[in-house]
């Protein structure tokens, strides 16, 4: 920047004849910046009342403190609301993005569609337990999955030297797991590792055990978690928030449906038919 303006000063663009430093230049970028942090929550609320003249299903709330000062806000575009309606089944839920400002979560509710397209709505704020019950109590016969992923890491941190001196173990975990089909198999099984093992009194793997219906596979056999296994979907979206997103992608995979045939590799009846029920990203799937 103080190159480009040096030229535009002197001719022969000497930084020596320049009335001021490239310091100047990164302080004043600096009381811009401590100016427009103090009104970014006019401009966020002006923001969401224009998308709410354009779009009479966009939808906000923000809460205050007593101080006045934001709590938590939330919102939601009217085409998510409207996607919502056809495509309610599964919802992944992550609290775990953190901004760098005001160190307030960011949890986006991600949904799927019929293209495997994620669809989206947010929530930005403090907010712990509370959230979870809420959740139970708006939607009471929902089944509730943690993140596997998760979970399985932050027990590893714990477990890996333990895992280390006994390798066996290591792995009757894992085949436990990751391949138990039913929950009569899995606690079966695990009940026989830990005795196998003496590892009765193991604080982690207790723990594991009392949160198993939360992130076990075998406990979700019946239920629908259409290629959600962690929270990457959300993962995804958090890595794009500051990004924009086309609104023409759906669009885009709605017409390479209808226009276009995906290929069949075995031409047997029911891949004909499947080819003709899913839409081309699911059938490919």
């Amino acid at each position: 920047m103080v190159q480009i303006l040096s030229l535009i000063h002197n001719k022969n663009g000497s930084l020596s004849s320049m009335p001021y430093l490239p310091a100047d230049v990164t302080n004043l970028k600096a009381k811009y910046r401590r100016e427009s942090k103090l009104a970014d929550i006019e401009a966020t609320i002006a923001y969401f009342d224009e998308k709410a003249k354009e779009d009479q299903d966009f939808f906000y709330r923000i809460r205050l403190d007593d101080e006045d000062r934001v709590r938590n806000m939330y919102w939601v575009d009217g085409a998510a609301r409207r996607a919502y309606k056809h495509f309610r089944d599964c919802i992944s839920f992550d609290a775990s993005y953190l901004t760098n400002m005001y160190k307030m979560p960011c949890a986006p509710f991600i949904g799927i569609n019929n293209h495997n397209q994620s669809l989206r709505s947010s929530d930005a704020g403090s907010f712990g337990m509370k959230t979870r019950m809420g959740i139970e109590e708006v939607f009471p016969l929902a089944v509730h999955r943690h993140c596997r992923w998760h979970i399985i890491k932050k027990a590893e941190e714990t477990l890996g030297p333990f895992f280390a001196d006994c390798p066996d173990l290591h792995k009757a975990f894992q085949l436990r797991v990751d391949h138990s089909l039913t929950v009569e198999e899995f606690e079966r099984s695990w009940m026989a590792m830990i005795e196998t093992y003496q590892v009765q009194d193991h604080e982690t793997l207790a723990s594991l055990w009392e949160k198993r219906m939360y992130w076990v596979p075998a406990y979700f056999m019946q239920c629908f978690f259409p290629f959600l296994q962690t929270i990457q979907r959300s993962e995804g979206f958090n890595a794009v928030l500051k990004r924009y997103v086309s609104p023409g992608s759906e669009l885009q995979q709605e017409a390479n449906t209808a226009l276009k045939q995906p290929k069949l590799l075995t031409h047997l009846p029911m891949e004909r038919q499947m080819s003709k029920i899913y839409t081309n990203m699911i059938f490919n799937k």
